[in-house]
């Protein structure tokens, strides 16, 4: 059973997905979708009974159905005037949406077989978001420039190790150097993600701040212009960018 703490509300992805309907919040954003519960009428009215018993014996639920607080946060996650969406791969696939609206947001965090909800205040959404990735050290290589259809073209061509991978970049027309330099900060990835942003009238992000771990460090991939620049990056850094693209979209 997920653990509710003072600061937290952890619910499994069934009751998440029953509450969300529940609350008439049409359907799940894409970055939390989860499967419906219930293939016939019946099965679905015994799963939402399963879970509001279970969520009343947690102090989560009322005979009318989730408590007030808990529709509250979810409302945030769907009727939002800003949002945050997450994806990171790191040992597995974590996905999170953070929403905020008249001050406050909701962080929900889908891992495994939970999903957690945050209250935070909204000027801390975009940290709390970042703060998703986890800690990396700071590397001390210089940025570097490819352009995007080079890159493309060589990542579609994934065999042969990063040494291949170098070759393929300045067989596409990059200069060696550059080549070489973008194989040596993409070699050994422990962990990468990308965040996208969108606005409460539904105008998403026509690009993603995208990341990786290596061994030597934490890279943003900024993707710009037909060109993708790897860069070193701190924990501020990633969310001064994140920041940076919401006021693109917000214009």
């Amino acid at each position: 059973m997920p653990v509710t703490t003072p600061d937290t509300v952890a619910l499994s992805v069934v009751e998440f997905e029953v509450c969300w309907e529940l609350a008439g919040l049409g359907a799940l954003p894409l970055v939390l979708d989860l499967p419906r519960q219930g293939r016939t009428p019946a099965e679905r009215q015994r799963v939402v009974a399963e879970v509001l018993a279970g969520l009343r014996d947690r102090g989560l639920a009322g005979r009318g159905g989730p408590r007030p607080e808990l529709v509250r946060d979810l409302t945030r996650l769907a009727r939002f005037t800003w949002a945050v969406d997450a994806r990171i791969i790191r040992t597995g696939l974590v996905r999170a949406r953070g929403g905020a609206r008249a001050g406050w947001a909701t962080l929900a965090v889908h891992d495994g077989p939970a999903v957690t909800l945050w209250t935070v205040p909204e000027h801390a959404l975009v940290a709390e978001v970042v703060a998703l990735a986890g800690q990396a050290p700071t590397s001390r290589v210089d940025s570097v420039s490819v352009r995007a259809a080079a890159l493309d073209g060589a990542t579609s061509r994934a065999a042969g190790g990063m040494h291949a991978f170098a070759e393929r970049l300045a067989a596409l027309g990059e200069r060696v150097t550059d080549a070489r330099a973008v194989a040596r900060v993409c070699d050994g990835a422990l962990a990468r993600g990308q965040f996208g942003v969108r606005t409460g009238d539904t105008v998403g992000s026509r690009r993603v701040i995208g990341y990786h771990d290596s061994a030597a460090g934490r890279f943003l991939q900024l993707r710009r212009d037909g060109w993708v620049t790897f860069t070193p990056a701190t924990q501020a850094q990633l969310a001064a960018q994140i920041s940076g693209l919401l006021d693109e979209v917000r214009g």
